[in-house]
């Protein structure tokens, strides 16, 4: 027990990593947050955040001891799935309507609420996110309980944090390299605007709305395709084996870790997640 509690943060950050390859989380997670992406094409950094904030709602009171409600969540699995697939293909209509983010000059007032609207959307997709991966909450419940334990119910809020953050960890590094080099500018990610004639009507839709909107769209067929074959927890069988080869590899990376205290892996995680904070909020200054 003292060993497991001694590299509990290290452990939980690499362990959340690892999970993110779980195939109940990589299968929804990243899909989401990619389409999410595509989407926004600025102040990356921020919606990361947001769409953290919306997994966490879920996750964290898991890890600090609501193991009902991971029941709750893998028990309606399917019904989840089913929800979320709806989710999705409403949110892939909407970009293909050019829903949730200006293309057109528009007054700034409208403009505002449009950006809002779009935020929110992050968010709940956060929490979909967040339910739809719950499967992987037992690990981080088993490490949490013991934290509890102990007394630390600081250690505990830590390493529910150090889960999360370890899941999200390579989404903050690719936006944050994104905002850094300032990629939105890039003519790529620019694409163009296209004009469709519909009933007399000119509709002006962004070549990545019809790239955010053909992932979410696929998503939610996918969703649904696995909702009603009973098959919510199915992945390709060269998933299962970059799930097992990461996990081994950070079992033999978090061994070598643990001669340094844990409060320094405590001090490291919180400090770099408030450094990335800090960016965010100076770039949407």
């Amino acid at each position: 027990m003292d060993v497991i509690l001694g590299a509990s943060i290290i452990a939980a950050f690499f362990a959340g990593m690892v999970a993110l390859f779980a195939p109940c989380c990589i299968t929804v997670l990243l899909p989401t947050y990619l389409a999410s992406a595509f989407r926004e094409r600025k102040q990356m950094l921020k919606m990361t955040f947001v769409f953290f904030g919306g997994i966490a709602v879920v996750l964290v009171p898991i890890g600090l001891g609501a193991a009902g409600l991971a029941e709750v969540f893998k028990s309606a699995h399917r019904e989840l799935y089913v929800f979320g697939g709806g989710l999705m293909i409403i949110f892939g209509i909407m970009s293909f309507l050019g829903k949730g983010k200006s293309i057109i000059p528009m007054p700034k007032l409208w403009q505002a609420k449009l950006n809002v609207t779009h935020t929110k959307s992050v968010f709940l997709l956060g929490i979909f996110s967040g339910a739809a991966t719950s499967c992987c909450a037992p690990v981080l419940a088993g490490a949490v309980t013991l934290a509890v334990i102990s007394g630390t119910f600081w250690k505990a809020l830590i390493v529910t944090f150090a889960y999360v953050f370890g899941m999200t960890f390579p989404l903050f590094l690719a936006a944050y390299f994104y905002d850094k080099f300032k990629l939105e500018k890039n003519k790529l990610i620019q694409g163009k605007v296209w004009s469709v004639k519909l009933a007399k009507k000119t509709y002006y839709v962004h070549s990545s709305n019809i790239l955010a909107g053909s992932v979410f769209l696929l998503m939610g067929i996918m969703l649904w395709w696995l909702a009603l074959s009973g098959n919510a927890f199915w992945s390709p069988a060269w998933q299962a084996k970059l799930g097992n080869a990461l996990q081994q590899r950070s079992e033999n990376i978090v061994e070598t870790l643990m001669s340094v205290p844990d409060v320094v892996w405590g001090v490291m995680v919180v400090g770099f997640f408030s450094y990335l904070a800090f960016v965010a909020w100076k770039n949407n200054k």
